[in-house]
């Protein structure tokens, strides 16, 4: 458990140098609106989006409890596994500058329609956390590819608890860069930058080859597993009708 959960602090910590593009910019226009950085306001809105993270982790682990009665779940396994690490290859090749991002028109749009604006504006001559608090619920819920791959893995997770559990350690994988990664790109060359966010997209496709890889083998044994089961059961029943044959 606990090497799974270092697993999502990593699989966020690495895709989140995506987010300080889009994510990133809408904390920085908040901060923009006030003489000094307001961090009771920056916590709450990293509150709401990982609040919304762990809920639907739980959601699409409800989910998989209802597909486990299936005779064919290890295949939804084997597929869900796949996706997911075709999702985190697809960012990885957004963020190293190889791919457009197939999600970012969709998620300004949703934007515009769930009020950002309004919102904002709100947090700018507001006092309280609450308005910062609600646009990290909001922004919880935008297409990204990433959320959709750490989402993927909690289809499989043993209970909802452990869903909920991964999925925090998603979000808080996603903090430092929402936090403090923009004010240290900016005193980074272009050059220096480029490198980093490369090598960041390396070691995501790395992950995501070794989640495809882990959930083929993983249905594979099981079935290999089945297979021998049943090989034994048949031995024996054969076994036992050797040792007692009819009278």
């Amino acid at each position: 458990m606990e090497y799974s959960l270092v697993a999502a602090w990593l699989m966020g910590f690495l895709g989140s140098l995506h987010c300080v593009g889009m994510c990133g910019g809408l904390v920085g226009a908040l901060n923009m609106q006030r003489a000094t950085t307001w961090w009771p306001g920056l916590w709450a809105y990293q509150c709401g989006r990982i609040v919304v993270y762990s809920s639907l982790g739980m959601l699409v682990a409800l989910l998989g409890v209802g597909l486990k009665s299936l005779p064919f779940f290890a295949q939804i396994q084997t597929g869900v596994m796949v996706f997911a690490g075709l999702m985190m290859i697809a960012f990885a090749l957004n963020l190293g500058g190889w791919m457009a991002d197939p999600f970012a028109q969709l998620a300004s749009k949703l934007m515009v329609r769930l009020g950002f604006g309004r919102l904002m504006a709100a947090v700018s001559k507001g006092k309280g956390v609450r308005p910062w608090f609600a646009i990290g619920l909001m922004n919880g819920l935008l297409p990204c590819g990433l959320v959709y791959a750490a989402l993927s893995a909690t289809l499989m997770a043993p209970s909802l608890w452990h869903a909920g559990l991964w999925m925090t350690f998603f979000g808080l994988g996603t903090v430092p860069a929402m936090m403090f990664v923009p004010a240290l790109l900016r005193k980074m060359t272009g050059q220096q930058r480029g490198f980093l966010l490369k090598g960041a997209a390396i070691l995501i496709v790395a992950m995501g080859l070794l989640m495809m890889f882990r959930g083929t083998a993983w249905v594979q044994l099981m079935m290999h597993g089945s297979h021998g089961m049943e090989m034994d059961h048949s031995g024996d029943m054969n076994h036992s009708g050797m040792g007692h044959p009819p009278l």
